[in-house]
């Protein structure tokens, strides 16, 4: 078991001095473009690296460092790693991360479209060792072999005694994967000619990689942690939700329509009941539905030092909240709404507070256009227009 219970960093990125403490299960981190989202994942998970890194340190600074404390089977563990690095080319540090624990943490980075790829035959699966892992904490997991996995297992497990217990829940499991986001698709079959994976849906049998690049992307990470888990446990297997390592998920709402960002999220916690999970994302959907304690919402200081925002309740976090409400106190937005909104509700304004009729029903004719149907703002406009009518 490997948990990360603790990180603190100096100068790196666009962090001056942030400690953070982790829940074992899942940690969602969240703030405004450019306050080190991703320099914290990346801090994380090349903690269980080799010596490259693509972390630099602040301009300003003559080191950056970060120091980590991890729990490997129970027992806590830190390190400290400094690092110099500012120029582009220059990414390797001087200390080794926690390599011996490197086939414990799943990585995947923004690149996950899935390309059609044409199976002429079948590979084995590769053989790995913790210098390919630890070179994964940099790079990320790739989709590119996802297909060659899914369709290799899935002929296989037709086979009696081919396949182990743990490997026929795992790939049964990847085919009810396929539904999670949405009960009208399913697994169908793997054609025996082309080896293509195809999917029903209420139009008819589809090729996998027809699905759209946003469901291709939860796929790439749903049928991928299977795929990797996999890859790092063979003897003896096990199956995905008895993994209890460290995924890290870049942006996990990247390409998904706002209704899949929450349900990506129950997915993971459905397939994963035993991993500690970290990602950062944009999506105040997936905020909403998170629980208090494992959100890691950020914001900048009047010293523009990147500091926890403590404004999320500690008990139902935001799941009361607007989308509108999360945009302005999480994700940093000053402004939700359109400058051809906030310029007709200023001159409506101006004119009610003047008495000029002609006026105030000019602008209140715009925002009656402009607003929602069932805006309940209309009825208020309407009440201060009659008011100096």
């Amino acid at each position: 078991m490997l948990k990360i219970n603790n990180l603190k960093i100096e100068g790196i990125g666009p962090i001056k001095n942030l400690e953070l403490n982790f829940n074992n299960q899942f940690n969602i981190i969240c703030g405004q473009n450019g306050i080190g989202k991703t320099t914290i994942l990346d801090c994380l998970a090349q903690s269980f690296g080799n010596f490259n890194t693509s972390l630099k340190k602040m301009a300003n600074v003559t080191a950056g460092r970060w120091d980590i404390n991890i729990s490997i089977n129970g027992t806590p563990t830190s390190k400290t790693f400094s690092l110099n690095n500012f120029r582009p080319d220059q990414n390797s540090r001087s200390t080794s991360g926690f390599l011996s624990n490197s086939n414990e943490v799943i990585v995947f980075k923004t690149h996950r479209d899935i390309q059609y790829q044409q199976l002429a035959s079948l590979t084995t699966e590769p053989l790995k060792d913790n210098f390919a892992f630890a070179g994964e904490t940099l790079y990320g997991s790739h989709p590119s072999n996802i297909k060659n996995w899914f369709v290799r297992k899935h002929l296989w497990s037709a086979h009696p005694d081919s396949l182990n217990d743990e490997q026929i829940k795992n790939i049964n499991l990847a085919k009810e994967c396929f539904s999670l986001l949405n009960n009208n698709i399913s697994f169908s079959r793997v054609d025996p000619d082309t080896h293509d994976i195809m999917l029903n849906t209420p139009n008819g049998e589809i090729f996998f990689e027809y699905l759209s690049s946003g469901y291709k992307s939860c796929m790439a990470v749903l049928l991928g942690l299977i795929k990797e888990v996999e890859f790092r446990y063979k003897e003896p297997s096990i199956f995905i939700k008895d993994f209890d390592g460290i995924v890290f998920i870049d942006e996990i709402d990247l390409h998904l329509h706002p209704e899949w960002q929450a349900k990506i999220y129950e997915a993971i916690k459905e397939i994963l009941p035993n991993a500690q999970v970290f990602t950062s994302t944009h999506s105040p959907h997936l905020i909403q539905v998170a629980e208090a304690k494992e959100i890691i919402p950020l914001i900048l200081d009047e010293d523009n030092n990147v500091i926890p925002n403590t404004i999320v309740n500690d008990i139902y976090g935001c799941q009361g909240w607007s989308v509108e409400e999360i945009l302005t106190d999480i994700m940093g937005m000053t402004e939700t709404r359109t400058s051809t909104y906030l310029n007709a509700i200023e001159n409506f304004n101006k004119a009610i507070d003047i008495e000029n009729l002609e006026k105030a029903t000019a602008s209140f004719e715009i925002l009656d256009a402009m607003l929602h149907p069932e805006n309940s703002l209309k009825k208020i406009l309407k009440i201060q227009l009659a008011g100096i009518s």
